[in-house]
């Protein structure tokens, strides 16, 4: 799937590093170490994720490491290397892009998730520090650290269509208050608005999986893209339909999560 008229392609990546010359944030907070049971990230597939504040940014790990830091307007993206095991978690060390991640848990001092682990980035000449998880913890568990509920069969959402949706948070974050943020459905067809242009196309469902198809979008300039930014990357994957309660539910991909609210 693409976006197409005036949406770029979108990269949600995220990386981590291995050594830190001169770390500005000091030496590591590692709490106790997560429990033996966890295994451990996945390495051969791009099901890991890693995000961080002040600046934001995130990354993800398959293939590729696809890193961005949207305070900074940073994207990089390289091959993954070669996964190296260290005392403490996986360790990635590409030519502009390394990773160490410590099973550690870790907190992202916006929310009421734990994540399992700790993961610090180097990029170029940047050090980042953040938490990471297996892409589904994301999808599992919301911000404020309850398990997200999957509709049964009859449950309160079984088909999006003619519903119309409030958004609230966009990767856990929650988006303005003031502003039109909303996801519709109605006849075939799916209308989204992160605070900036006006996003279109058709939409399927099966079950509760969802696939936005190729969106259109206006190409107006907005002072703050940055909602508007992973919002559409999360529409432009194929999306899982998670139930929180019976007027809510979150749409999640490979690229995030959108937290909607019944309007």
């Amino acid at each position: 799937m693409r976006m197409i008229l005036g949406l770029v392609p979108f990269a949600l990546g995220l990386a981590a590093c291995q050594t830190y010359p001169a770390d500005p944030y000091g030496p590591a907070p590692y709490p106790e170490p997560y429990p033996a049971p966890y295994p451990g990230p996945p390495v051969d597939q791009g099901n890991y994720r890693a995000i961080g504040t002040e600046p934001f940014w995130d990354l993800t790990i398959g293939r590729d490491l696809l890193f961005t830091d949207r305070g900074n307007n940073i994207s990089v993206a390289e091959p993954a290397p070669p996964v190296r095991t260290g005392t403490a978690g996986e360790i990635y060390q590409g030519r502009r892009i390394n990773v160490n991640i410590v099973h550690s848990q870790c907190s992202d001092g916006m929310s009421d998730r734990t994540y399992p682990d700790t993961v610090q980035v180097r990029v170029d000449a940047r050090n980042y520090r953040g938490c990471g998880a297996p892409a589904s913890f994301f999808t599992t568990v919301d911000e404020r650290g309850n398990p997200r509920v999957l509709a049964p069969q009859g449950g309160p959402v079984t088909t999006l269509e003619r519903t119309r949706w409030r958004v609230t948070r966009i990767n856990g974050r929650p988006v303005p208050r003031q502003g039109d943020y909303h996801v519709d459905f109605d006849s075939g067809r799916i209308a989204a608005k992160f605070g900036c242009n006006a996003i279109s196309g058709t939409y399927s469902q099966t079950g509760m999986t969802l696939d936005a198809g190729a969106l259109l979008s206006t190409r107006m300039a907005c002072a703050n893209m940055a909602h508007e930014t992973q919002g559409s990357a999360i529409l432009d994957q194929l999306m899982t339909i998670q139930v929180v309660g019976r007027n809510r539910l979150a749409l999640s991909s490979s690229a995030g999560s959108i937290d909607l609210v019944r309007r």
